[in-house]
């Protein structure tokens, strides 16, 4: 199958075939439409290649659209979950504290086998 085409539209039209007694010389015309029917062939190919690739970006862009809507929903979630964290340019050891203290609180929550992220 040839990686090229031979015809466009305008070639077509302006094939020219000999005359003989019985109309056109066959063997040019039959020449003619190999090539046509090649033609034929590879659009036909690549027509078949491109419509399963264009189906496999389709399935891949929704693919990629659910994760990025699943995406959106965990960060919408974690900036609920920080909202209420204040700025960091007011940490003080007190706050240091606190966290040592909840981290603490945490571990042994773990160490009684509840997970302290499920608690509402």
């Amino acid at each position: 199958m040839p990686t090229k085409i031979q015809f466009n539209s305008e070639s077509l039209l302006n094939l020219k075939f000999d005359k003989n007694v019985k109309g056109y010389d066959a063997y040019q015309v039959d020449v003619a439409l190999d090539r046509v029917i090649l033609d034929y062939r590879f659009y036909e190919s690549f027509y078949r290649e491109a419509k399963e690739y264009i189906a496999k970006l389709e399935k891949d862009v929704k693919r990629l659209a659910d994760e990025g809507r699943k995406k959106d929903v965990e960060l919408a979630k974690y900036k609920n979950r920080f909202d209420g964290i204040k700025d960091d340019s007011n940490v003080s050891k007190e706050n240091l504290s606190l966290l040592r203290r909840i981290d603490k609180l945490e571990r042994e929550l773990y160490a009684h086998g509840v997970d302290p992220n499920k608690i509402k």
